[in-house]
């Protein structure tokens, strides 16, 4: 049998409209758009029409939009960029309050900026992975420079009130930046840019090609590129345009937007059938929370039957033909879940998690598949010696 795909949140199918942008611009526009010629010019407008159509579908400026390689890059740049800035400006040591939870290109740049000499805050969250704004606003310090806040988890969907969050920051002290990670909430959530001063994309999470992304950077932000060379992205992203993949992009933002609501309806029924069907599965503890305090498009769930892992799980459910993970793609490696960890301070559930990831493609038979394949794998679980669990 075909194997059923439950990674979504690792990478998405190319939605038909970009793989048809995409296409058409890899043969057809081959010029480095900086180059001083006409086909050179053509590929730069086709770049430009780009960045236009975003900012309308964004509801920012043109001005405001980098385009980067993917969300490492566009948190990166958000986060060191804006503190350096910030320190050269004002000769001080620069405080950053963020969550235990947030992705690791958000968490380790942190980790590692406090390395180098700055103040860094990890907020705590609760049983269901949220921030309390309340915390935030005790948090913040005079030398607060920047707040980081995912807006949906990458592992169990727990979404954080960034709205309310950002409010918080522009009452109390307007000058401090607040950056969302919006790579898994993107095209799934709506979010209003009002209160954001840093918001990041990633392109093959909604259905672009893989190495595109982009930062918007509002107007007020001052920010220090990462790296130096030429004038592309007004200097904040050196590099030559990859014409194609913005392109595509584009297109999977246009279509993101366009049919988020019907897709996430379709999507709410999987989630609701899945959910209530492991809830009653012996062995399993689910750790997203319930709709509306998740994202319909992630369930992550753990097996508390002793010695179990994830590693364990996925392989027998790869055997069975389900594709699924136990976190981020980015921290596939690593052993145990640092954001389950910090939700349930239990290293056996840390250890042993599985995210699950819907799409609008998965069909109603195949979640009955999926549940019915987890159902025997528990049953299993008891009965197979540690060879056959790790075969």
């Amino acid at each position: 049998m075909n194997s059923l795909y439950f990674d979504y949140c690792a990478s998405a199918p190319l939605h038909p409209r970009a793989l048809r942008k995409l296409q058409a611009s890899m043969e057809a526009c081959y010029a480095n758009p900086s180059s001083a010629h006409q086909m050179g010019f053509a590929a730069r407008r086709l770049v430009e029409e780009a960045r236009d159509q975003l900012s309308g579908l964004l509801q920012v400026t043109p001005g405001e939009i980098i385009f980067t390689s993917g969300a490492t890059e566009s948190n990166n740049l958000a986060i060191q960029g804006a503190l350096r800035a910030w320190r050269r400006k004002t000769g001080l040591v620069p405080h950053i309050l963020l969550s235990e939870i947030e992705h690791s290109s958000v968490y380790q740049c942190c980790k590692r900026l406090g390395e180098e000499g700055a103040e860094v805050t990890f907020l705590p969250v609760d049983r269901n992975g949220i921030v309390s704004v309340q915390k935030v606003k005790e948090s913040l310090q005079p030398n607060t420079a920047l707040v980081s806040m995912m807006h949906v988890n990458n592992e169990t969907g727990s979404i954080q009130p960034v709205s309310e969050i950002g409010k918080l920051i522009k009452a109390q002290q307007p000058c401090v930046y607040f950056h969302v990670d919006g790579v898994q909430g993107f095209g799934k959530l709506p979010v209003a840019m009002d209160y954001i001063d840093l918001y990041t994309i990633s392109g093959h999470k909604i259905g672009g090609p893989k190495g595109v992304g982009l930062l918007v950077k509002k107007e007020n932000v001052e920010l220090d590129p990462l790296m130096y060379g030429g004038e592309q992205e007004n200097g904040w992203r050196p590099g030559t345009t990859n014409v194609p993949a913005i392109l595509g992009f584009a297109a999977a933002v246009e279509a993101a937007l366009e049919e988020r609501e019907e897709k996430m309806e379709h999507i709410s029924l999987l989630h609701n059938y899945v959910y209530s069907r492991l809830k009653g599965v012996p062995g399993i503890i689910l750790n997203s929370p319930e709709i509306p305090l998740s994202s319909p498009h992630i369930i992550n769930f753990s097996c508390i039957k002793k010695g179990i892992t994830s590693a364990m799980m996925i392989g027998i459910l790869e055997k069975n033909g389900i594709i699924a993970s136990s976190q981020s793609a980015c921290s596939s490696q690593a052993k145990q879940s640092r954001v389950l960890l910090a939700m349930t301070g239990d290293e056996a559930i840390s250890s042993a998690g599985i995210r699950l990831s819907f799409h609008e493609a998965v069909k109603m038979e195949d979640v009955q598949y999926l549940t019915d394949a987890v159902g025997r794998m528990m049953n299993q679980l008891p009965s197979m010696n540690k060879f056959e669990l790790l075969s």
